[in-house]
């Protein structure tokens, strides 16, 4: 039976059109290999009430026309990163590479795209 991090990885992997590299195959020290973006999963039971109420307010706020985004930030640290919804980076991404049939899964919602969260994906 796999680990629910390797099916988490296998769903980014199919959500985006990516290839999953197996801990077995280190052809990239990424857990997805993907032609424009990098991609590093981190799989936890719960995530930080911090960064699920930022999300939440960034949401509330956007409406229909904006995206909702929330930028992190560290004490004395020049670097920013952005939080967003990975359907809402994946329509960005098609979108600023006008791809008519792009490799990945874009949909309105979170279930757009078939798996079954208890059945890995090959």
């Amino acid at each position: 039976m796999d680990k629910n991090w390797k099916r988490f990885e296998r769903r980014v992997a199919l959500r985006t059109g990516g290839e999953r590299i197996p801990v077995s195959d280190r052809r990239t020290p990424l857990d997805v290999k993907h032609p424009y973006l990098g991609i590093e999963c981190k799989y936890r039971r719960k995530l930080s009430k911090f960064l699920t109420e930022a999300m939440a307010q960034a949401e509330a706020g956007s409406g229909e026309d904006l995206i909702p985004t929330v930028v992190l930030g560290e004490y004395n640290s020049p670097k920013m990163y952005a939080l967003v919804n990975i359907k809402d980076l994946l329509n960005l991404l098609v979108a600023a590479l006008g791809e008519t049939n792009p490799p990945i899964l874009v949909g309105e919602g979170e279930d757009d795209y078939e798996y079954d969260a208890e059945t890995p994906v090959s």
